[in-house]
C-alpha cells in the first residue's frame, strides 16, 4: 500500500505504567511520553528498534477489543478507506468528519478480528511544535549526564562484574565499593539508555551496548572510557575547548597541568597505554602499507616518529631485503628497541633517539611519516616534512601515511579534527592540505595510493628546480580509522 508514513503498534493493558516499566526492563523499550488522569497513566508512547509502540488503557467493559491494534499513518486516507470497505472490512470506528490533519481516521476489523486504524499524515510541525522539537534536539546535543554515566560504569567495571555473574545490586555495590542507592540510580538511568536491562527488581543484565564495556570487549572501549586512564583524559580536554577556540592552541595543559607529550614522558602507564593503542591501530594499517607501496627498490627505510615500531617491524617482516631505522623521542625509542629485539629483528633494525623538528639521519631511501602530521599544526607539520626532505635529499622519497577520518572524506564531519585541536593542537587534513604542506617543505607529491577505510599513502619527492612540476599519479587498489594523536 502506498502512502504509508508511520506504522504504530498499539497494545492494551490493565496497568499501563507497570506495563511500560516492565517492557523497558525486559526488552529495552524507550518511553517517549505518557499521559493519564487522576494520577493514573492511561497512555504511554514507547519505541523499540525504530518501531513506535503505544500502550493504552484496556476498557474492561469492552470485550470486543483485541489485545493489540495496528495503526498506520497515511497520506491517502480516503483511498485506503474505500478499499477497506470494498473488501468487506468490519467498521469499528467510522471515518471522522474533522478535516484537521492528524484528526481524520477510521478503524476496521479484519477477518481474524484484529483492529486496523488508519489516520492522516500530521502536518509538519510549526510554531511551538517546531520549537519544542528543536529544544529536544538541543538537549540531546548538550547532554553531559549520559557520557558521564557510561564512563563511571566502565571505570567501576560493572559490566565485567555482571558478565561474571554478579548481577544483584547489593553485590555489585559491594564489589565495586559504591553506595548502593547511588549506584542503583546510575544503573537504572542506563537501563533507559539501553546499556543495561533490569529483568527483575535489583537484578541487572548487559545489552549488546553494555557488553562493549567489558574488559575483553571489542576495540578497547572500556579502557578508553576509564576515568582513571589516558583515553578519558584526552576526552576531558574538551573542557578547555573554549581556550583552544580563542587561542588556536591545545587545551590539554590548561585542563591537566601539563602537555599531552609531557604526560606520556612522566607517566609510564600512560606511555604503555598509548603505545598499545598505536600498535592496535597499526595492526590494521601496517599490513596495507607493506602491501600497497612498492618497496622493491628500497634498501633502508626510516620510520620518523615511529612510536611503538609496529609499522617498521611489519615492513621488515613483509620484505626481508629491507633494513630499518626508527627515530623517536628517547622513551619511545627505548621501548621500540626492546620490542624489536624481542621479535628477533635487531640485526636489521635500529632505533635512534631524536626529534623530528631537528636534523634527521641521512642515507635513507624512504622516510615514512605515519599518522603523525595530524598531531601538529601547519607550521610544525611543515617543519617535520622539511626535515624529512632534507634527510632524503634529491634521490630519496618521503612517504606520508594517514587515515582520513571519514570515507569518503568529508571535512569536519568527524570529531577527530576538534580532538586533535584540544589534545595536541593538530588538525585533520585532506589531500589538498597535504599537497600544500609538501609544497612549503620543498616537496612535490609524485604518487597517491589509497587503501581501505580511508588509508592514504602520499609519496613525495624533492621539488624540481624548474617550474615544470610532474603531475602526481593516483592508485586505488582497494577501499582503518585512526584514533586521536595517532602515529606509528
Amino acid at each position: 500500500m502506498s502512502g504509508v508514513a508511520v506504522i504504530t503498534l498499539c497494545l492494551y493493558y490493565d496497568d499501563v505504567q507497570s506495563a511500560s516499566d516492565w517492557l523497558t526492563r525486559a526488552f529495552g523499550f524507550q518511553e517517549r511520553a505518557r499521559r493519564g488522569t487522576a494520577g493514573q497513566v492511561t497512555h504511554a508512547e514507547t519505541e523499540l528498534a525504530g518501531l513506535r509502540v503505544v500502550l493504552e488503557q484496556r476498557n474492561p467493559a469492552d470485550t470486543s477489543v483485541p489485545p493489540a491494534r495496528i495503526q498506520l499513518t497515511t497520506t491517502e486516507l480516503d483511498l485506503v478507506h474505500r478499499r477497506a470497505l470494498d473488501a468487506g472490512a468490519t467498521v469499528v470506528e467510522a471515518l471522522t468528519d474533522s478535516r484537521a490533519p492528524g484528526d481524520r481516521g477510521f478503524t476496521v476489523a479484519d477477518p481474524g478480528g484484529y483492529h486496523w486504524t488508519f489516520v492522516t499524515q500530521p502536518a509538519e510541525p510549526t510554531g511551538n511544535d517546531a520549537t519544542a522539537g528543536a529544544i529536544g534536539q538541543l538537549g540531546q546535543l548538550t547532554d553531559l549526564a549520559t557520557p558521564s554515566a557510561v564512563r563511571v560504569l566502565a571505570t567501576l567495571r560493572v559490566p565485567d562484574l555482571i558478565d561474571k555473574g554478579v548481577t544483584e545490586l547489593t553485590a555489585i555495590a559491594d564489589a565495586c565499593d559504591a553506595d548502593r542507592d547511588a549506584l542503583g540510580r546510575l544503573l537504572r538511568y542506563l537501563v533507559h539508555r539501553q546499556v543495561l536491562t533490569e529483568p527483575a527488581s535489583d537484578v541487572f543484565a548487559l545489552t549488546e551496548i553494555g557488553r562493549l564495556l567489558c574488559e575483553q570487549g571489542p576495540a578497547g572501549q572500556r579502557a578508553w572510557l576509564d576515568l582513571d586512564g589516558l583515553g578519558a583524559r584526552m576526552d576531558l580536554a574538551y573542557q578547555g575547548l573554549l581556550h583552544s577556540v580563542r587561542t588556536g592552541e591545545p587545551a590539554y595543559a590548561t585542563v591537566h597541568g601539563r602537555t599531552f607529550w609531557a604526560e606520556l614522558d612522566a607517566e609510564p602507564g600512560y606511555r604503555r597505554y598509548f603505545d598499545e593503542l598505536m600498535m592496535t591501530q597499526q595492526h590494521l594499517t601496517a599490513p596495507q602499507v607493506a602491501d600497497l607501496y612498492d618497496w622493491s627498490g628500497v634498501t633502508r627505510v626510516y620510520d620518523v616518529g615511529g612510536g611503538s615500531g609496529a609499522l617498521l617491524t611489519q615492513l621488515l617482516h613483509s620484505h626481508p631485503h629491507l633494513l630499518g631505522t626508527l627515530v623517536d623521542r628517547p622513551s619511545a625509542a627505548r621501548a621500540a628497541a626492546d620490542r624489536i629485539a624481542a621479535i628477533g629483528l635487531a640485526d636489521r633494525a635500529e632505533t635512534v633517539a631524536g626529534d623530528f623538528f631537528g636534523p634527521l639521519p641521512t642515507g635513507g631511501d624512504v622516510y615514512v611519516v605515519s599518522r603523525a602530521l595530524t598531531d601538529w599544526n601547519d607550521r610544525d607539520a611543515t617543519t617535520i616534512l622539511r626535515r624529512c626532505a632534507e634527510a632524503a635529499g634529491a634521490r630519496g622519497r618521503v612517504l606520508i601515511v594517514e587515515v582520513l577520518p571519514t570515507e569518503p572524506y568529508v571535512p569536519h564531519l568527524s570529531p577527530f579534527d576538534l580532538q586533535m585541536l584540544i589534545v595536541v593542537g593538530g588538525r585533520e587534513r585532506g589531500l589538498a592540505d597535504f599537497e600544500a604542506l609538501a609544497g612549503r617543505a620543498g616537496l612535490v607529491i609524485s604518487q597517491v595510493v589509497r587503501g581501505r577505510d580511508g588509508l592514504t599513502l602520499i609519496e613525495c619527492v624533492a621539488a624540481p628546480v624548474s617550474d615544470d612540476v610532474p603531475e602526481a599519479t593516483e592508485v586505488e587498489p582497494a577501499t582503518t580509522a585512526g584514533g586521536p594523536c595517532a602515529s606509528s
